[in-house]
């Protein structure tokens, strides 16, 4: 059976993964902070914005007009691609984040691409732990889906369930972003996540002495065949976000 592709427009990637995501995948990437994860998620919404595909970035911790700036100097042309309607960025509080909401209005507006920055954002607020009531039937059966982690408590545990559920429900390719901490032996913060998305990609920002330097890594992406190296990578003004070859 022929996988349909989407073409995430990051420089050297879509060749890791036999041309692009599978579509209605949800993909987890995870990385320490300043490895690049905001860069690849637009990147990705305005490649697709520029084809015609309407793109969703959501985030819960930054400012738009200093958002981009940041990412002006890679000359992806975004207010123009506001203007048409393709693209749309969408700074939430956090404490009015519901996750029905959110899928109401892709419905509604027929996004493909969606970016939802950040899920460790969405786990980290009170407010959103303090509201969930589950059933003793329902706790029973997230013990059976996702494997029980002692320092994860069954609230975060429902919370990652029911945002990725949802996510995955909708006709479109999403990237779901999670803070990865240094030396975790988990591929996100939740270490519950990627279990549950259909890919994980994984950035590393490496310290050797004087030398520094980011990478990347796919851990997982289902019926796809894909790279199991870990890749360099750099951000190029005028390009934005590559991996670079051997």
């Amino acid at each position: 059976m022929t996988v349909e592709r989407i073409e995430t427009g990051i420089e050297g990637f879509d060749e890791l993964i036999e041309g692009g995501f599978p579509r209605k995948s949800c993909i987890l990437l995870s990385g320490m902070p300043g490895t690049g994860k905001t860069i690849f998620g637009l990147q990705y919404l305005c490649h697709g914005a520029s084809n015609g595909e309407k793109g969703l970035y959501v985030t819960f911790e930054q400012n738009m007009d200093d958002l981009i700036s940041n990412v002006g100097a890679f000359e992806w042309g975004i207010p123009a691609l506001m203007d048409t309607g393709n693209l749309e960025l969408l700074s939430m509080d956090i404490g009015e984040f519901k996750i029905d909401e959110l899928v109401k209005k892709v419905k509604e507006e027929g996004h493909k691409r969606i970016v939802l920055d950040s899920l460790s954002t969405i786990l980290s607020h009170p407010k959103i732990l303090e509201e969930i009531d589950m059933s003793y039937m329902f706790v029973d059966k997230l013990d059976r889906l996702i494997p029980t982690i002692t320092d994860i408590n069954i609230a975060t545990r429902f919370i990652v369930y029911n945002t990725v559920k949802k996510i995955k429900s909708l006709d479109c390719t999403t990237l779901i972003t999670s803070e990865l901490l240094m030396d975790s032996k988990s591929l996100s913060r939740d270490t519950i996540s990627e279990f549950l998305a259909d890919g994980v990609i994984t950035l590393q920002y490496i310290m050797s002495g004087v030398d520094t330097g980011r990478n990347l890594m796919i851990r997982k992406m289902r019926s796809t065949k894909h790279s199991e190296n870990i890749h360099p990578i750099e951000f190029r003004k005028g390009a934005g976000f590559s991996v670079l070859m051997p």
